[in-house]
Order: structure tokens, then sequence, then C-alpha cells
């Protein structure tokens, strides 16, 4: 069959491999099998299905009797069949959301447990919610289960013989390195690991130090003097044996436990979980035991070691699961350094939020019908003649808004444009033409398809916005079939790094040529605000962090900073920033850095998503937040507008008749700059000392 290929200006067309071809009746046939539910394109298989579990751990804990309820006539006794119970529902909820392989037999295991486990569930109503919830996880698994496999058997049916890579034909190397396996993921999996083994061991050794204490106790009678029903503790007042004296050393084995031992001759009192049914009232007699003045528990409660092995369990579960992604990493990647692969010709469309949407290569051009599947890029390559591989990088997902912050290294501009470095931005008319033919679905070879054991491969011509020479593109994508999102496409998000560019065009194409040049001239918020914003800022979050009254290391010491630090960032460049131009190029003020960059490495300025961006030449961009400066602007006029500054700075950048001819006759002066880093080291010392202090 002939090859797909996608035309290029002022170059041929690279030529993509002959893959046969996913037609719109394939594509039926593939839907058809793989869907096995009425309602065409609902997944019934999805991370929702973790609140059946969750609802039956609701209904069990309003239903089920308490495990270790017990009465003076009936010693207590660990749980292990209501902890194990538990656990495997809990379990079930964290594997429903991660995923993994197998998935589909996890109900039919926690169904047995529950049904068969002796002790593990005991009220008729639960027992038989268990068997249907489990029973209705189990068909909604395993059918989507068979659709998979049934789907996957037709395309591979379909694809046949392996086809080559496209850099397999030119004779260049693979773009894809080998694959290694995630260092931190796998470090961090073992932590979890051991740190569940720990706390299980934490308590088997307490239950073993609790009985050999038990063995040599005296028993003594106590008085219950307060009950608190809410919490199920009782206060108990007992006397030592044998004129044993009394000590401020003196514990209670029992959880939830505040002794309170007073001097010698004195009645002790001691605070102890009951797990009696019901509650014994004030004046009942309870059995202790005694070890000395320092250890005292209710008699018939022995130490229960199974919250400790719960709490290590679920870490350890964790830990498990990132060990087995890391493996799953490096199992999907091994079929990309081979030098063909299965393939198919589809339509590649992108969707508008950061991901591309699979079509039949006969399909509707206008892209009307259903896509069958969404791919999501874990990383690409480009590569053309002229420059050779390029690793781009990759959004999962539409980016958001974060704080306006910008880069200050004075050399990383150097070297834009030497020989053998490949274009890294694109000019704004080029950028605008790329952007309007960003939706157009395109053709391509999708290496391995969905559900196989390995990653799929996205290969699509690609002509560079900055030159003419054609390439491809490779994109490495997940192995499993992705829903496709519901809602209108956000078109001007589609290529988000042309974004900025492509506005600037319209603001190029509509400045005159021939104009006067613009004015030395400068923007910047009202002085007051610029001095007045970062120390209001800081001591807004300080006041935030102290009445939020937390000093535990994580959000009395992590939180505040790793929250703080970025907000007081964003509120300090959005209200503190200022911005002029000359004839020797752009200065930007941001809350906490100064920056000057010449005409000649500026390639674009526009205002997109609430920030003003000015993109140099080797693809950065300098980020103002704009909303209080357009705010201003509405309101009060002045030298605030946003779209103003960013007009100025395109149309001076790529019109060299228009720039200034001669500098600001007054220094730029940020006196802000000085107070923002004092404010904000202040706040940072404030976290920092309430914490240790």
């Amino acid at each position: 069959m002939p090859s797909h290929d996608l035309p290029g200006p002022g170059a041929p067309a690279p030529v993509l491999p002959a893959a046969p071809p996913l037609t719109s009746a394939a594509a039926a046939r593939w839907r058809a099998a793989r869907t096995s539910w009425p309602l065409e394109g609902r997944r019934l298989d999805g991370r929702w299905l973790a609140l059946v579990p969750l609802g039956f751990i609701m209904l069990a804990g309003a239903l089920e009797p308490v495990a270790s309820a017990c009465s003076p006539d009936r010693p207590c006794l660990p749980s292990w069949p209501s902890a194990l119970a538990t656990f495997s529902v809990v379990a079930e909820v964290v594997l429903l959301l991660a995923r993994p392989r197998g998935l589909a037999l996890v109900p039919v295991a926690v169904a047995a447990g529950l049904w068969y486990l002796p002790g593990g569930l005991e009220n008729g109503i639960c027992r038989w919610a268990a068997l249907a919830t489990q029973g209705f996880l189990a068909v909604v698994l395993i059918g989507a289960e068979l659709g998979r496999r049934r789907a996957r058997h037709q395309l591979d049916v379909l694809m046949g013989t392996p086809e080559p890579y496209p850099w397999t034909l030119a004779g260049v190397p693979s773009p894809v390195p080998p694959p290694r396996r995630p260092r931190g993921r796998r470090l961090l999996g073992r932590l979890l690991i051991a740190l569940g083994v720990l706390l299980a061991l934490t308590g088997l050794v307490r239950q073993a130090a609790s009985d050999d204490r038990a063995a040599g106790a005296a028993r003594v009678r106590g008085t219950v003097l307060s009950v608190d029903e809410d919490a199920g503790t009782a206060r108990i007042g007992y006397r030592l044996p044998g004129g044993a004296r009394g000590g401020p050393t003196a514990s209670a084995d029992t959880a939830g436990s505040d002794p309170a031992v007073p001097g010698e001759g004195e009645e002790h009192e001691f605070e102890a979980d009951i797990l009696w049914t019901p509650l014994p009232g004030p004046g009942t007699g309870v059995p202790l035991l005694v070890d000395g003045a320092d250890w005292v528990r209710v008699d018939g409660q022995p130490y229960d070691p199974t919250d400790w092995a719960f709490t290590g369990a679920l870490p350890a579960l964790l830990g498990a699961l990132l060990l087995g992604s890391a493996r799953t990493r490096v199992r999907i990647r091994r079929g990309l350094g081979e030098p063909c692969a299965p393939a198919l010709a589809v339509l590649v469309q992108p969707d508008g939020k950061g991901s591309l949407l699979v079509r039949p290569v006969d399909g509707d051009a206008a892209a009307e019908g259903r896509p069958l599947w969404r791919l999501r890029a874990a990383e690409s390559h480009a590569w053309s003649e002229r420059y050779g591989w390029r690793e781009d990088e990759v959004r999962d997902e539409e980016d958001g808004e974060g704080y306006e912050g910008e880069h200050d290294d004075p050399g990383a501009g150097e070297g834009y444009g030497d020989e053998g470095s490949g274009p890294l931005v694109a000019a704004p008319h080029r950028a605008a033409a790329a952007l309007a033919d960003a939706n157009r679905p395109v053709p391509a070879v999708l290496y391995r398809g969905p559900d196989s054991p390995y990653a799929q491969l996205l290969v699509r011509p690609q002509t560079s916005p900055d030159g003419p020479e054609p390439g491809w593109l490779a994109v490495v994508c997940r192995e499993s079939v992705l829903p496709v999102r519901r809602g209108a496409r956000q078109r001007r998000y589609l290529e988000d790094e042309l974004a900025v560019p492509a506005l600037a065009a319209r603001t190029i194409a509509a400045a005159p040529e021939e104009g006067p040049p613009l004015p030395p001239q400068r923007w910047e918020m009202p002085l007051v605000l610029r001095l007045v914003a970062g120390p209001l800022v800081a001591l807004g979050l300080a006041l935030l962090v102290q009445l939020l009254g937390s000093r535990s290391w994580g959000t009395g010491l992590v939180h505040p900073l790793l929250a703080g630090i970025p907000l007081f960032l964003a509120a300090a460049g959005a209200l503190t920033w200022q911005a002029a131009i000359d004839g020797h190029g752009v200065a930007v003020v941001s809350g906490m850095t100064r920056r000057f960059v010449p005409w000649e490495q500026v390639n674009a300025a526009a205002v997109h998503r609430h920030r003003l961006a000015v993109q140099l030449t080797d693809g950065r961009e300098l980020r103002i937040g704009s909303r209080p400066a357009r705010l201003l602007s509405r309101h009060l006029g002045g030298p605030y507008d946003p779209q103003a500054v960013a007009a100025a700075i395109a149309t001076a950048a790529h019109l060299p008749g228009r720039r200034p001819g001669a500098a600001l006759r007054e220094r730029l002066s940020s006196p802000q700059l000085l107070v923002n880093r004092a404010a904000l080291t202040g706040y940072i010392v404030f976290v920092v000392a309430r914490f240790l202090f």
C-alpha cells in the first residue's frame, strides 16, 4: 500500500513506512469488541469503582459488631480475622485506584476471604452485601479484561508482520534511550516496605513485652471513677498491692491511657480504653493487672498488635506498587529498542488539553466523529535532517497557573544560532501558521498499538516551524487505552509553546512598519504598592500560620514553606513589577529579580493566561502576573496596561525601525527588590523559629 506523508513547505515530505491502515470498518469492529456494555463510549472499569468497596466499608462499620468487644466474663482476644478482612477491602480500594496488572482477580480473592475467613464478617447482611459488591466488581473487571484481549487480538491480526521504524530505514540511531529503572521510585518503594515491616514488628515486640509483664503482675480491684462514652474510655482508681509506692513514671499498658500516679498512700488513677459491651458505669469494679508502680492494664484486655500490623501493611502495599511500577516502566520500553515492530497507519489530532486523539485513516476530515482512544505522551523526540534528534518537552496535562517567576541566568542565551544547534523557538509568523494548523488531523504510524505488553510509539512527520526541512516526531505513549476527554477543545492551548509568538504575530501584523520610532518608556506599578505589597503578603502568611496553630513538622514547617514561598513570589511578582524599553533592549523587574534583554534576544511578547510573557530566542520566557495591573489600568488608567507593554515589546523586537532611538532619561529604580527579599527572609525565619522554639 502507499505510504502516508505530510506535505511541508519548500521540501519533499518524509516518507513513513507502509503500515496497514486502521480503517473505519476495522475501528468499528475494535470498538465493538472492546465495549462490553450497552452504553457506547462509557467506561465501567474506571477508577470510580473504588467507590463500591468504600460504600461497603461504611455499611460494615454501621452493622458489624466491634471485633474486639468483650466483657469481664469474656476476655478480649486480638481479632486477626477481622483485621485481615478490613485490610483486604482497604487494599482493594488502593488497587482499584492504582490499576495494576491482574486487577480482575482481586475481587474474587477478596470475596473468598470475606466469605470463608472465620470471624471475618459476622453480620448476615454484610456477608451478602460483600458477595454482591465483589461479584459486581468481578463481572465488570473480568468483562473489561476479556474485551481488551478480544480487541488486542483483532489489532494483532490487522497489523500482521512488523514494520521498520523510520530511523531504521534512514540509517540513523533510535531516539529512544534504553530503559533504566527509576532509582527514586525503587528507593521510595523499598523504604515504604521497610517502614511497614518495622511497624508490624513494633506491634509484635510490644505485645511480647506486655505479655511478659502481665505474667508477673498482681491482680487488684479497681473502681471506675468516670466514663467517656463517646471516646470509649474510663478513668479508673486503684491502690498498689503490698504497700508498693507510686511514682511519677507509672504508665498504663492500654491505648489512650493517661496515668496519674500520686505519692505514697494515696489512690492512683489512670485512663484506659474499655472494650466491654456495655461500658461499665461509675462505681463499677474492674479487675486490673499491676506490675510495680509504672505498669497497669485492665485484666482481660491483652495488648492488641493488629492496629500496628494494619498501619504497617498500608505503606508496605504502596511500596510494593511503586516497585511494580518501576518494573513495568522498564518492561514496556524494552520493545522500543528493536529495529521494527507491528504498526498501524492512523490519523492523530491534538485534543487541546495536552493529549493526542487516534482516528481511522478514512474518517471524517472535519473530525466530527468520536475518536477511538487517547494517547498520553511520556516523552517525545523531534528529528530533522539538519539538526538530528532533539528531545522535546512533554506536557502530560494542560499547564495550570503557577507562580509568576522568571529566569535570571545571564548567560543562558549564549550560543543561540551556533552551527549544529537546533532551533529552539518559532518566529511569530511561523508560530501563527503552525498554531492555525495544530488542530488538523495528520497521518501517523502507531507502533505496537494499545493493550500490548509494550508502550505505544507514535511517529508522524513534522515540519519545523523555524525552517522548511521536514522531519519526524516520535512520541512514546502509555500502553493502555485512555478514554477520550469530554468537553470542547481549547484551541488556544493546543500548542502552549507557540501561543506567545502566535499572539505577538497579530500585534506585529497590525503595527505599521513605517511608523515613527517608539519613545523610551517605562511601565510600573505604583511606588507605594511596590513598597508595601511584599511586607503585607509576608505578614498575612505569617498570621495565617500562627492562626492555624500547628507545630508539627508537616503542617507547622514543611507546608508553610512549600506553600507560602510560591504564594509570596506570585503575589510579589504581580504587585511590584516594572518594565521598560529603550534603544538597547527590554528591562523587566519582577518581585525578586531584575533582568535586561537585548533586542536581538527578544522573540515575542504577549499577554497569555493572565500573564505578561516575554519570550526569548532560546525559548525561555520572563513571566509576570498581569491581573492586578489590568484591573488598575481599567479603573485608574495610567502606565499599568500589560497589553500595551506586550504590544510595544513585540513591535520593537521585530520592526527595528520602530525601536526607541535613545536610552531612558532616568534609571529604572527598584527599591522593592530589597524590600521583598527582606520580607521573604523574615517569613522563612518566622516559620522556622516558630517550629523550633
